[in-house]
């Protein structure tokens, strides 16, 4: 069978189960619409704004076989059974964004749909590419994968009714990009004027983006005229004219002739025994670079016959004026509608603050159990501690007590969301050396289990907390009543773990007295002292595999060597260690058995 290959669309679905150092957006809610049981599907994830707060609930179900998974990627073989999907860990959220979700593991033949509550405040605007890692079971095989997430966290927009900006709040050089609300579409009669604020200007319909490169207020100014009406004889008045009839007053009209004397406008019917003063309602367009005549007549059949002219005016777009030629007075009223648009707005770039610094007033090591140690940043507010480049859910304060090792740092941000970042401090939570439990058989105090103490740490015997000289070794002579306490130490660390009892000697038993046989239980040691060489004899040879520790006076393990089952012989060489006094330790099982060999 090939190797199964998740598709994209799955890893996507899982990306939101859960991982257990991204959390700190409880309570989210499980909304899904109407699916087949065995499906993949995931809500969309909606992009953000930098500076705002986000929150959003994604609802996804996951699939119990391959099936769905080789709708969406023929390189799975379909009809395979999922047992269980995994996430083992999430990277790349932006700054000041955590997740939750209700669960970490799904075994999907219970459980399949579920539910992440994505919050927090994004302190840092781009399309994020989110790692995401995981495991699927199929068929009992276990996969570990990985694939990309995007999500974009948006600049924020500042709109008014001329223009808008995109990116008008930044930290350090920011380039800020303008949309006109106002557009020509390619018409003309569009002029427009720019003022960005920092001495820059641009005349034009669309300004490229402008990068404001010092901190600063900037107020953007924009001037936009619209001129595409053009211009409009709106009337014209007549005040008097020489045309009148002897009886009746004149019947006036007007028309409107063109430079090559083509008529292009009439105002008949003619207005019977006009009053003046009179005014024509025209509205008419005029053209730029065109002489027009204008003239005022009388239909009537008056003493100057039919249509008598009453007077001819020259004119053009620019005279909207009163005209006198002859015994004619007459006003002509010319519009130039022209709309303009003043709109004002405000770029706001502020400066990258000194990046913080991390006091550690009881310093960067510390033992499992000891008062913690405190990481104090140098700012009062706007924190966020780091460990290993993953931001710790809640953990704003100035103040900041870790608990396991790591390299830590603190991200400050301003009000405005402008960040910086310290420098990295290596904080190490070191573990304890194992309890060195021991027993008292007849005043003789021995380590239970010599074997979980490590290689290189050491042991001291104590008498009411007083340590006994020359008591280093793994078991001891009580000769008198009291607390007795055996401390293991880490030398590397300086970490310490103690077990104390009460000891009520007894003295029937003398422990210090000791066999002059060369016997160890059922075991014979010779020669015994010895230069180098010792033969060790068993009456009876182990049926399990057992091990040889040998520790020195200063209770360091100087060797540890197997003592393979069926062996009753076991030849040990000790030419190279010093001379002095060696405990032997045999370990069959739970059985552990002793004797001290002296080497001269």
């Amino acid at each position: 069978m090939k190797p199964i290959r998740f598709a994209a669309a799955l890893l996507l679905l899982l990306a939101c189960s859960y991982a257990d150092a991204q959390t700190g957006c409880p309570g989210c809610t499980v909304n899904l619409p109407t699916l087949p049981d065995d499906t993949l599907y995931l809500a969309p994830m909606p992009d953000g704004v930098i500076g705002q707060p986000y929150d959003a609930d994604l609802s996804f179900r996951v699939p119990k076989t391959t099936t769905p998974v080789h709708a969406v990627d023929s390189t799975t073989p379909p009809g395979l059974p999922i047992s269980k999907i995994e996430v083992t860990g999430v990277e790349g959220l932006p700054a000041g964004m955590f997740w939750e979700a209700n669960q970490l593991v799904f075994e999907t033949a219970t459980q399949t749909d579920g539910c992440v509550k994505f919050c927090g405040t994004p302190y840092e605007s781009d399309s994020f590419i989110i790692i995401v890692k995981l495991k699927a079971t199929v068929l009992f095989l276990t996969q570990e994968t990985s694939f990309p997430l995007r999500l974009y966290i948006a600049p924020p927009v500042s709109t008014n009714d001329g223009f808008s900006m995109n990116n008008f709040t930044g930290c350090g050089p920011t380039t800020v990009t303008f949309t006109n609300n106002i557009p020509s579409n390619g018409n003309p009669g569009f002029t427009y004027d720019w003022d960005f604020g920092d001495s820059t200007t641009f005349t034009g319909e669309n300004p490229p983006p402008h990068t404001y490169t010092a901190q600063g207020i900037y107020p953007v100014n924009y001037h936009a005229v619209i001129d595409t009406v053009g211009y409009i004889l709106t009337s014209v008045t007549v005040y008097d004219v020489d045309c009148t009839d002897p009886v009746n007053a004149p019947d006036l009209f007007v028309r409107i002739k063109d430079g090559d004397n083509v008529e292009v406008y009439n105002s008949s019917p003619a207005i019977n025994n006009t009053s003046l003063p009179h005014t024509f309602q025209l509205n008419f367009q005029l053209e730029p670079g065109i002489n027009y005549l204008l003239e005022v007549s009388d239909d009537d059949e008056g003493i100057k016959g039919a249509d008598d002219v009453c007077g001819i005016v020259p004119f053009n777009i620019f005279s909207n004026d009163t005209f006198n030629v002859g015994g004619l007075t007459v006003a002509l009223n010319i519009i130039h509608p022209v709309t303009e648009v003043f709109s004002a707005d405000t770029v706001l770039i502020f400066d990258f603050p000194v990046p913080p610094v991390i006091n550690a007033p009881q310093g960067l090591t510390v033992c499992e159990g000891d008062e913690p140690l405190v990481l104090v940043s140098s700012y009062g507010a706007g924190n966020q501690w780091i460990l290993d480049s993953i931001y710790i859910a809640g953990a704003n304060d100035f103040l900041f007590q870790p608990t396991q090792s790591g390299l830590y740092q603190v991200l400050y941000a301003t009000p405005y969301g402008c960040t910086s970042i310290s420098d990295g401090v290596p904080v190490f939570v070191y573990p304890l050396p194992a309890e060195p439990v021991f027993t008292n058989t007849n005043n003789l105090l021995e380590m239970a289990d010599t074997t979980q103490l490590a290689a290189g740490n050491t042991v001291q015997w104590l008498l009411n907390n007083e340590p006994i000289e020359g008591a280093t070794g793994p078991e001891y002579c009580a000769t008198e009543s009291g607390t007795y306490s055996l401390l293991a130490t880490d030398p590397s660390t300086g970490c310490t773990a103690v077990f104390n009892t009460l000891v009520t000697f007894d003295p029937a038993f003398d422990c210090t007295v000791g066999s002059k046989e060369p016997v160890w239980g059922s075991v014979g040691i010779y020669p015994n002292p010895t230069t180098g060489q010792t033969t060790l004899q068993l009456d009876e040879a182990p049926q399990n595999d057992a091990r040889l520790r040998v520790w020195d006076a200063q209770g360091k393990l100087v060797a540890e060597q197997p003592w393979p089952a069926g062996t009753d012989r076991f030849e040990l060489n000790g030419s190279t260690w010093p001379g002095g006094l060696y405990l032997l330790e045999l370990i069959n099982g739970q059985k552990i058995l002793m004797g001290r060999l002296v080497k001269q």
